[in-house]
């Protein structure tokens, strides 16, 4: 049985999500979370998980992790764990190994995820194009990344794209990364495409009323205009820099949304402020409003992109 079938692995910062593959395909009933707090290694997960599905071993093994992969090496931000692929291969006894950025294996998904997995922002999906497409991520932090198809597969090459210099489009926004400057010392474009930014956005507008993300997306829900007007002025900053995105990467494909704070905003998302951000770009404007835009609404497209990574290596 375990020949047949493939470990793949999304660690998160509090939780570790596991499942099995086949054939490329995420079997989505054999899915487990596990708590990482208290527990050494990412191997000890592995194995419980491994026992707990009465398996010996598996063909492959694809883990998904916040953070760079380097040299087959990847550390833990927030976890003092250290990964590597012999590690995985001692943990599972797996042959072939993969270990991505999470954001590389949501790139890996893309290909995978149905229509009804999709919340459309603007523009129609093509479904199956061989066109660039660009995946970024918005909840704890961003990043974003190119998807390419190529002969040999998918290609997503990986980045830390949330920590380039905070673009403003106007005044107001020369404003706000003014506050960030001055309480960081640097303006990186995750301070604010990301849950905390929200919370800095609020604290521009209304510093005596200090709101935690959470609190600001209820507010907004229920009408409160103070809170609308947080989450209008995020969405325009998401429009403005996932703009400059498109015209640095050209994806045609489409672009793809991930993330916790993606999924919560997107009902605020409109013409006027995230769709208005994205096309402002001078005489380039119309060529921008021909890129579409989704929000994946899927947990387990991480999961998905592992075990799709393993079928093309």
């Amino acid at each position: 049985m375990g020949e047949k079938l493939e470990l793949v692995a999304d660690i998160g910062g509090t939780n570790t999500r596991v499942g099995l593959s086949q054939n490329s395909q995420l079997i989505r009933k054999s899915i487990k979370k596990f708590p990482n707090d208290n527990v050494k290694s990412l191997e000890d997960i592995l194995k419980r998980y491994l026992s707990e599905q009465n398996l010996d071993t598996v063909s492959g093994t694809c883990v998904a992790l916040a953070g760079p992969v380097r040299h087959d090496i990847a550390k833990m931000t927030n976890l003092s764990w250290e990964i590597t692929k012999d590690s995985l291969a001692r943990a599972t006894g797996a042959k072939t190994i993969g270990l991505l950025n999470d954001l590389q294996a949501q790139g890996h998904a893309l290909d995978h995820l149905s229509d009804d997995q999709l919340l459309p922002v603007s523009g129609s999906r093509v479904a199956g194009s061989k066109e660039t497409k660009l995946v970024c991520g918005i909840g704890t932090g961003f990043n974003a990344c190119t998807v390419i198809s190529s002969s040999n597969g998918i290609i997503v090459p990986p980045a830390e794209a949330g920590h380039y210099r905070l673009p403003a489009a106007n005044q107001q926004q020369k404003e706000i990364v003014k506050m960030i400057e001055a309480k960081y010392g640097f303006a990186s474009v995750e301070n604010i495409l990301s849950g905390n930014g929200l919370v800095e956005l609020n604290n521009f507008f209304w510093p005596h009323a200090p709101r935690t993300a959470k609190d600001i997306i209820e507010a907004a829900a229920d009408g409160a205009q103070d809170a609308q007007e947080v989450v209008d002025v995020f969405a325009s900053f998401m429009g403005s820099i996932l703009g400059d995105l498109a015209l640095i990467t050209l994806p045609f494909g489409g672009i793809y949304i991930i993330g916790g704070v993606a999924r919560a905003v997107f009902p605020f998302l409109n013409a006027q402020n995230f769709v208005s951000g994205f096309c402002d770009k001078g005489r380039f404007s119309d060529f921008n409003a021909e890129f579409s835009v989704h929000i994946i609404d899927d947990d387990f497209a991480a999961l998905n992109g592992c075990g799709s990574f393993l079928g093309e290596i």
